[in-house]
């Protein structure tokens, strides 16, 4: 049964939330069993929480989870999963960057491997910095761990239970990285899909500064110590 919990953090994006969960409940009900939307309001300070409760009003498939204050959106995705209802888990943003289509084939390959990956499929979009960055920090990944994707930082569909258990303590956006390659170093199948991405309709994106690239590379070189130097594992 490919039905997906799909964690929505959110912060200060007043002008796209309503949009974004519109298209993600759309492209759900067509594609799968079942579903639920977990809306974490990150400590928003804008309206971002009153429109979270409006849109649970409106639709039965939409749950709020408040954080009083601005935490993140790994506090935010681990909150989720703590509250995750459907055996399978992705998280999807807020901002409005997936064009909706892609949604529609994400949600479609559930179930089609024990993992669902995503990579971007129009990178020519990006800026030339964030595509320099991306290429360099895939290709290190891929180094180091044997792999060959094409992203490790996009939304990817796990199995619930597997999701909770994975380790997640990186900084910043890249918990993702840390989740991934520990999955994929146990061995389970995945599926890729592109998805398709356009500029922000609102905000500037945090995602590329000195301290992100960092931490990035420190996860990476905390996760390969603990898989390739240590033998650890995610159990």
């Amino acid at each position: 049964m490919n039905a997906l919990s799909i964690i929505l953090p959110a912060y200060n994006e007043v002008v796209t939330l309503a949009d974004v969960v519109w298209d993600i409940t759309a492209f759900a009900k067509i594609a799968l069993d079942d579903y639920e939307i977990l809306l974490v309001d990150d400590g928003s300070t804008d309206a971002t929480g009153g429109i979270a409760d409006g849109l649970a009003i409106q639709l039965a498939r939409v749950r709020v989870l408040h954080q009083g204050r601005n935490r993140g959106v790994g506090a935010a995705y681990a909150w989720g999963l703590t509250v995750a209802r459907c055996p399978y888990v992705t998280f999807l943003p807020a901002d409005g960057e997936i064009a909706p289509g892609s949604i529609g084939a994400f949600f479609a390959a559930v179930g089609d491997a024990d993992l669902v990956v995503t990579y971007h499929a129009n990178p020519e979009d990006r800026p030339w910095h964030r595509r320099l960055l991306t290429w360099g920090a895939t290709a290190l990944v891929n180094r180091l761990f044997g792999f060959r994707l094409r992203y490790y930082q996009g939304p990817v569909v796990y199995p619930t239970e597997l999701a909770r258990r994975l380790p997640k303590t990186a900084g910043g956006f890249y918990f993702l990285t840390q989740m991934l390659v520990h999955a994929l170093a146990e061995g389970h199948t995945y599926t890729e899909v592109g998805l398709v991405h356009r500029p922000r309709q609102a905000g500037t994106s945090r995602a590329v500064s000195l301290r992100n690239i960092v931490r990035a590379l420190r996860t990476m070189l905390t996760t390969y110590w603990a898989l390739r130097m240590r033998g650890g594992g995610t159990g």
